[in-house]
């Protein structure tokens, strides 16, 4: 069991989550405040002799208490809204017809109708606020008739149902505003968190965007109990092109790169521009030989482009090294693997496909971490 101000168990990474603390923690305010207030009068009317109200009101208590333990163990803020404000409705209703002390007991319909509009939101906390204001306005308006309700005046009657109308409208109104700039305010953020995970030349993730990818590719590999690998490729001599025919056409051939290898993967793989000339892709339920095979396709796709289609006048080639996920292995971990395998396809005349299993046969030993 966390305390009030604790972070929750998801750390807050992106509005929402941030938006689900922020209503976590009205929450259990109004229930404190709540709580409070609920003692306070069950004992100053027990004191009193006022045993039916007193009674009333630490049953109020009760329930609340116990959709708050329901809101400890399961963290379903959205139902127990519903609960503790239908509580509040039967305290509105009980408060009209009892009357409460010297007829004022009505009064306590103005806090609780701004606690249901904070609790539910502008749309579903205004139609139950107006529903609250109806049944008032019937049980005021016919109750002392048929006994039910105390002899309230109707200069009260008309004043409290029209200050309770007006008191409703501006809660929902601070309300709507809210939300609507809690959903401007996401939106922007949205735009934020994707301009930093995209590559702004190929449209492509960058680095950021492909470790957050990075990661939950582990926990479904980790769930299915099924493997996936990384393909790390780098354009050959990009360096001396990019001298030779100039920077904005070595982003042209960037492009044209990102553009090709992205026709060439499966819908379920993740392409990433890694940095500078270096691509990087995420072969989902791939093994080794699955992803060497999937990575020699691309590297064949790019050999094949005509120098026309580049606008130079020479072959653009890329080498590519492929490594497949351990479990426990971390990403820098995989990318190393899979970078040493690159640097092999570097030594071994560059325009291929090199593996770990390379790596491991170069070195004269077994690949130890597929054993």
């Amino acid at each position: 069991m966390r305390s009030l101000f604790s972070h929750p168990r998801q750390a807050l990474n992106d509005f929402n989550s941030i938006e689900v603390e922020r209503r976590r923690i009205q929450y259990h305010l109004i229930f404190l405040i709540g709580a409070f207030f609920l003692a306070a009068f069950a004992l100053a009317s027990y004191i009193n002799l006022r045993y039916e109200t007193a009674y009333f009101l630490f049953g109020s208590l009760v329930a609340a208490i116990g959709i708050n333990i329901f809101v400890l163990k399961t963290e379903n803020h959205k139902i127990a809204a519903w609960l503790y404000s239908t509580v509040m409705l039967v305290q509105v209703v009980y408060l009209i017809i009892s009357g409460g002390v010297e007829a004022t007991g009505p009064l306590w319909t103005y806090p609780i109708v701004v606690i249901i509009i904070s609790l539910l939101g502008h749309l579903h906390g205004y139609f139950l606020s107006l529903f609250v204001i109806a049944l008032l306005s019937v049980l005021l308006g016919f109750g002392d008739s048929y006994g039910l309700t105390p002899h309230y005046t109707d200069a009260f009657k008309i004043r409290f149902i029209a200050t309770l109308f007006a008191l409703s409208w501006l809660v929902w109104s601070l309300e709507f505003s809210r939300a609507k700039a809690a959903a401007l305010l996401n939106g922007l953020n949205q735009q934020i968190l994707d301009i930093s995970r995209t590559d702004q030349l190929t449209g492509l993730l960058n680095r950021r965007g492909l470790e957050e990818n990075f990661h939950s590719e582990v926990n479904r590999s980790q769930r299915v109990n099924q493997s996936f690998s990384l393909a790390l490729m780098d354009i050959d001599d990009f360096k001396a092109m990019n001298d030779r025919y100039g920077h904005l056409l070595g982003d042209e051939i960037l492009k044209q790169i990102a553009s090709v290898v992205q026709s060439q993967i499966r819908s379920i793989d993740t392409l990433a521009r890694w940095g500078g000339e270096e691509f990087a892709i995420l072969l989902d339920k791939s093994s080794l030989a699955d992803a060497a095979y999937i990575a020699d396709k691309v590297r064949k796709a790019i050999q094949d482009l005509n120098p026309e289609q580049s606008q130079i006048s020479e072959r653009i080639t890329i080498s590519i090294g492929v490594a497949e996920y351990q479990p426990g292995q971390t990403m820098l971990e995989l990318f190393d693997a899979a970078d040493n395998a690159l640097y092999l396809a570097k030594r071994c005349g560059k325009n291929c496909v090199r593996t770990t299993d390379d790596v491991a046969r170069e070195n004269g030993r077994p690949n130890l971490s597929l054993v």
